[in-house]
């Protein structure tokens, strides 16, 4: 009888050891097509102020990935091929909004604006942050022949953040 419940118990050992494995590959395999899936919290952890918020501005977004930063909580999405963060306080209330784009889907005046002034530099990717309370914030990152530039627009003043020179 000990023989056949050692047998036993060593099989379900050995096939739930088995199963682990196979879970543990699957989530490598969704944590490499998608760096925040593996962290992403249910919609039962946020804050339902949060929650509620979101839906009204966001109703039709598909594949919304909830994280827990701090003191925040962070939606990340895409939307017509524009990266969305939307940062919510712990107690539900809208912080700000990043979006993350290419000089494509940029703003006409702003565009107008950076290319007025470094018409040769490239424009690589473009950070607005929107806040209740203030207008929006213009990051651009533009690369020249030999340095890069990162250039803060609000409320049509530019000023350049970090300036850096290329290697030889």
């Amino acid at each position: 009888m000990k023989k056949i419940i050692m047998a036993t118990s060593l099989s379900v050992l050995a096939l739930t050891g088995c199963a682990y494995s196979q879970q543990g590959h699957t989530l490598a395999a969704a944590s490499v097509s998608s760096s925040f899936k593996p962290n992403s919290h249910y919609l039962n952890d946020v804050n339902i102020r949060a929650v509620r918020d979101f839906v009204s501005r966001y109703g039709d977004a598909t594949d919304a990935a909830w994280h827990r930063s701090n003191d925040n909580y962070i939606a990340v999405f895409y939307k017509d091929s524009i990266q969305h963060r939307v940062i919510y306080t712990n107690r539900g209330d809208l912080s700000y909004i990043m979006k993350y784009y290419e000089e494509n889907r940029m703003p006409r005046n702003i565009r107008a604006q950076v290319k007025s002034t470094y018409f040769d530099y490239k424009i690589y990717v473009v950070q607005e942050i929107e806040t209740p309370e203030h207008p929006a914030v213009y990051i651009v990152n533009l690369q020249g022949d030999t340095d890069w530039k990162k250039v803060k627009l609000c409320q049509g003043e530019m000023e350049i953040m970090e300036e850096f020179r290329k290697g030889k």
